[in-house]
């Protein structure tokens, strides 16, 4: 019996058309898509294989480097896989990266952080190109005020405020390390890094980020939302089409060479 072996992908996909990661019985996944791709490549020939990830993205949320653990019998060499999967995948979802990861790894346990990024134009008239990856607002953002905000979200905090109703982690304490707010014409960038995120808490802390900067509330209201532990104080939830999940980090002695699309 073939020993398995473990890889690392990085995926990079358009969420605009898939119902999030998760395989789902009756709507289009990106899990879904990834396993119909394998399943042409591997079990073709005569292969089994099994996938893990860090991140479960919502509908419409897109990645620019989305990491999933493959574990499989096959002895498919990394550039095979990597070429093999391209070739199949359909055309919003593509393999970046393939990656040997160490007997039994696990993706999820084995992640130290990750990073967010969540594009606002500010343009009173829509973008064909633009609205599919943006959230688009009729006024202008004060960023002073943005940054004076987010700087009340640095550190470990309970983010009670700041979660989903359905969101079903054990614990809300996360630690946010960075969020960064820059401005590149009409285009706003929140970048986000942390430990770990709850559900819609990236598009929750840029919906309330917003309400300062456009004037709604001081820089200080953050502050009191985020001890109040309580979501209906805090701002809208940014629709998830603004959404990027940007990158994975994980100790680098897990991961040896591998195979990329560039």
């Amino acid at each position: 019996m073939l020993k398995n072996r473990a890889f690392l992908l990085w995926l990079r996909y358009d969420g605009t058309e898939f119902h999030g990661w998760q395989r789902q019985a009756n709507a289009r996944s990106v899990q879904g898509a990834l396993e119909g791709a394998l399943a042409v490549v591997l079990k073709g020939k005569g292969s089994s294989f099994r996938l893990g990830t860090t991140s479960r993205t919502d509908a419409g949320v897109h990645a620019l480097r989305h990491p999933v653990g493959l574990e499989t019998d096959s002895r498919i060499p990394m550039d095979g896989l990597l070429k093999g999967l391209n070739s199949v995948l359909p055309r919003d979802v593509s393999v970046v990266e393939v990656a040997r990861a160490p007997e039994g790894f696990s993706a999820r346990k084995a992640s130290m952080a990750k990073t967010y990024v969540y594009r606002v134009m500010e343009d009173r008239v829509p973008d064909p190109f633009e609205d599919r990856y943006s959230w688009r607002l009729k006024g202008r953002l004060d960023l002073d005020a943005v940054r004076a905000g987010a700087r009340h979200l640095l550190g470990e905090h309970d983010f009670s405020a700041f979660r989903s109703a359905e969101c079903d982690a054990g614990t809300p304490r996360r630690l946010l390390n960075a969020l960064v707010v820059q401005r590149d014409g009409r285009v706003v960038t929140f970048t986000v890094c942390g430990n770990a995120f709850l559900r819609n808490m990236v598009r929750i802390i840029v919906g309330s980020l917003v309400e300062v900067g456009m004037g709604r509330h001081a820089p200080e209201w953050i502050a009191s939302v985020l001890a109040s532990r309580d979501r209906t104080q805090a701002g809208r939830t940014a629709p998830p089409r603004g959404l990027f999940l940007a990158g994975v980090e994980f100790p680098t002695e897990l991961l040896a060479e591998g195979a990329h699309a560039w």
